[in-house]
């Protein structure tokens, strides 16, 4: 089975941005590294880096089949369906928390009477509706919205800097003050989320217009989002200090609350939402299209598309079941998912990697 959209390494480019951006930066945290949190998410994006090579150069090798065709061939059937359906099961998982991250914001800080559900319904539709069209209008919709969350992120950033004693620099001092161990520690919750999470593109590789030219933008995508968030993270540690960021559910919303430039502009916070939205929007699309897509390959459908419904039917049910409250899913992200995801972003790709480079094996 075949999706029979194409897009262009621009497109591509685009939508591993948009991606990468994603909830990143309303909800980005700063972990044990404290004031000197930037330094263990830039390092993070130096493995980000290693993994979109590892990535691109396993979607590079098999240009014309997606991991779930070609992990059977190398590893075995049992092995390399069980491994399919393990990657899946990550697809769906990570679908059902960006769900649930979207709606909590809305009922938390915005529409506090509205019920979870009807938002979560209504992201799982527009979401079906935007799988449904198949996999070229999610490059066209990331080429129009990413710019915008892009530019969205520095004029905020740029806002809080000229507001008049907003920013606190002495807030990064000292620099690691409790030595290196800190900011090491901080590295691999930074690279799970999101660089670890970019390995459902190995399921998009077979669908760019040209395959063997991926490397580049997916490395360039991660480098310049690795330094975007770097930036978030500094402008909340000199806006709230380390102390406050890392106790705030959403420390980029209420640092972004506080821009105040001659009592005129205030009260940006809806730009802030505006990223949050359209980003999770792009990345809640993709991961369910990996997840319906990857599903009709391992049951050999004809297309994928009769699975998205019943798949939004299944996330509007599962996504409000996963975790009781806001903190205890922030709590999971943060301290279980790096360990828990291991599996998909290290353990599958190089177990493909390595049968295909033993067994002389290419697409």
């Amino acid at each position: 089975m075949r999706e029979e959209g194409r897009i262009s390494n621009w497109q591509f480019f685009m939508l591993v941005m948009g991606f990468l951006i994603g909830s990143s930066p309303l909800i980005i945290p700063t972990g044990p590294a404290k004031q000197d949190a930037w330094i263990s998410h830039l390092l993070a994006g130096a493995l980000g880096v290693g993994a979109a090579y590892l990535y691109s150069s396993l979607g590079g090798r098999f240009p014309e089949e997606t991991p779930i065709q070609y992990a059977p061939r190398l590893l075995g059937r049992f092995l390399g369906t069980l491994l399919n359906l393990l990657f899946l099961w990550y697809a769906l998982h990570l679908a059902a928390l960006l769900l649930l991250d979207f709606s909590e914001l809305y009922v938390v800080a915005i529409m506090v009477s509205t019920p979870l559900p009807v938002f979560v319904g209504i992201m799982a539709g527009l979401g079906a509706w935007a799988v449904r069209a198949g996999l070229e209008a999610l490059g066209r919709l990331a080429e129009l919205v990413t710019p915008f969350l892009i530019i969205s992120i520095i004029l905020l950033g740029l806002l809080t800097l000229i507001t008049p004693g907003l920013p606190r620099w002495e807030n990064l001092r000292p620099i690691m003050a409790e030595g290196p161990l800190p900011p090491l520690r901080g590295v691999l919750p930074s690279f799970a989320f999101p660089f670890g999470e970019t390995v459902f593109f190995l399921m998009v590789f077979p669908f760019l217009i040209s395959p063997g030219k991926g490397h580049r933008p997916f490395v360039l995508a991660v480098i310049l989002i690795n330094l975007l968030l770097a930036t978030v993270l500094v402008r909340n540690i000199i806006v709230l200090g380390p102390a406050e960021a890392a106790r705030n559910s959403f420390p980029s919303l209420t640092a972004i609350q506080l821009i105040n430039v001659g009592d005129i502009l205030q009260r940006v916070d809806p730009l802030g939402i505006f990223i949050w939205t359209f980003g999770v929007f792009l990345k809640f699309s993709t991961v369910f299209y990996v997840f319906t897509l990857g599903t009709a390959q391992l049951c050999n459908l004809q297309d994928y598309r009769p699975l998205v419904l019943p798949t939004a039917l299944l996330l509007t049910f599962l996504a409000p079941t996963i975790h009781e409250n806001l903190p205890q899913l922030i709590r999971f992200a943060s301290r279980t998912w790096p360990f828990y995801f291991f599996p998909a972003y290290f353990l599958y790709p190089v177990a493909l990697m390595a049968a295909a480079k033993i067994r002389r094996i290419k697409g």
